[in-house]
């Protein structure tokens, strides 16, 4: 995964930072199922908790946006790892002195979750100022990649190893990792400030949403993340159950199974800037969603681990690419004073979609099963992919495409 020299520093300080604090992200995201799992299984618990680390894209997307492009957006990188630091530490002093029930663990995935909302809106929206217009695909794709080597391929694995030594140590680890992140991004450059208009007001969320309803680009990309954000939480809620119940594996195979879908996630980020140059945007995008659909239905029909572990991987590498083509796509067309406020919206939409999926997977799961969870899941992406094949306007978000801060934004 060697890094491009012509990303320059900044950018690499943000890859380093991310790629770090995404391996100790990855520890808590297998420790934490792993100490529900201790207790009395319960789909329902497992839902509440995935959705608690949803939930705050639904209720800090919106503000997050507004806060990235008003402050320096380096400095809102820097206090969102800190913020998530504190959280897993006071977690890890919590395990020492006793264990911690159900509602405990879902504050703490929803603290975790709201450090990483703000996160991540402020990281899409920096990168088209440390990167060309027609590096997006790549620089997405890279940190696309170091992120889901960290948090799925060796975190996950780790923090499952290391829970059995101590129920504590995954979170210290994490704690550690988030600050030597806070210190790598201490050193990125400053963002733009605000307009001098707004520098004595605040920007607000009408000029975002009305740039977001003018663009039917952006309409059919908002309601496709929805949906899928909605079908990858309630398979991704049930992962663990899955894996105990369908395959007939033991729960230690929960995190080798997030490293299987990590490993096609891997390849997709590298292979993203290749992939995007040959292939337009709306039909590498469709054809993601649909790969990622026939994975979940392969997961829900299956009771053989061979063909699972190939669904895994594919359901990584289809989600992977259809992400960074979408941040790609989203990057482009979105005018760069506009940018963190449009992206809190479709986080937003995100968020929504998965709090959602996790929770009514808890419910479909307790009135079925949780192989119709997948099942379901995967047929409910079929429409989506014509909605992207034929919703997007032709040559939408292709390399070729200037972002476009050109056009005139509506006024805050």
């Amino acid at each position: 995964m060697a890094m491009n020299s012509s990303f320059g520093r900044a950018y690499q300080r943000l890859w380093a930072a991310n790629a770090l604090s995404a391996v100790g992200t990855g520890m808590t995201t297998a420790a934490l199922p792993l100490l529900a799992s201790i207790k009395p299984p319960s789909e329902l618990l497992l839902g509440t908790i995935a959705a608690a680390g949803l939930l705050p894209g639904v209720l800090l997307a919106v503000p997050a946006g507004l806060v990235a492009d008003r402050y320096d957006r380096g400095r809102v990188l820097v206090v969102a790892d800190l913020g998530r630091a504190v959280v897993v530490a006071a977690a890890a002093i919590a395990l020492l002195l006793g264990s911690l029930p159900g509602f405990v663990l879902a504050a703490i995935t929803f603290l975790i979750g709201a450090g990483e909302t703000v996160f991540i809106t402020a990281s899409q929206s920096a990168i088209p100022s440390f990167v060309a217009a027609d590096q997006l695909d790549d620089a997405n794709g890279r940190l696309q990649a170091a992120d889901d080597v960290g948090r799925e391929f060796v975190g996950p694995p780790l923090g499952s190893l290391i829970f059995r030594l101590a129920t504590w140590i995954p979170f210290v680890a994490d704690a550690v990792s988030y600050l030597v992140s806070a210190v790598l991004l201490l050193r990125l450059p400053r963002t733009p400030p605000a307009p001098v208009t707004e520098l004595h007001q605040r920007p607000t969320m009408a000029p975002a949403w009305a740039y977001f309803r003018s663009s039917r680009t952006l309409v059919v990309l908002g309601g496709a993340m929805f949906t899928l954000s909605l079908c990858g939480s309630a398979v991704l809620a049930m992962l663990v159950l899955l894996v105990r119940n369908q395959f007939s594996l033991d729960v230690g195979w929960f995190g080798p199974a997030l490293t299987v879908i990590a490993c096609g996630a891997t390849l997709a980020g590298l292979l993203a800037g290749r992939l995007r140059a040959r292939i337009p945007a709306r039909w590498a995008i469709s054809g993601a969603v649909a790969v990622n659909g026939l994975s979940y239905v392969a997961l829900g029909t299956t009771t053989m681990w061979p063909i699972a572990a190939v669904a895994l991987f594919a359901w990584g590498f289809a989600v992977t690419l259809g992400n960074i083509t979408s941040v790609g796509i989203r990057q482009r067309v979105i005018p760069g004073d506009l940018i963190g406020r449009v992206m809190g919206i479709f986080r937003a939409a995100l968020g929504a979609g998965g709090v959602i999926g996790a929770l009514g997977s808890g419910v479909l799961a307790d009135a079925t099963s949780v192989s119709t969870v997948a099942t379901v899941a995967g047929l409910l992406q079929l429409p989506v992919v014509a909605a992207l094949a034929f919703g997007l306007p032709p040559g939408t978000g292709d390399v070729q495409q200037a972002r476009r801060d050109d056009m005139p934004a509506p006024t805050t």
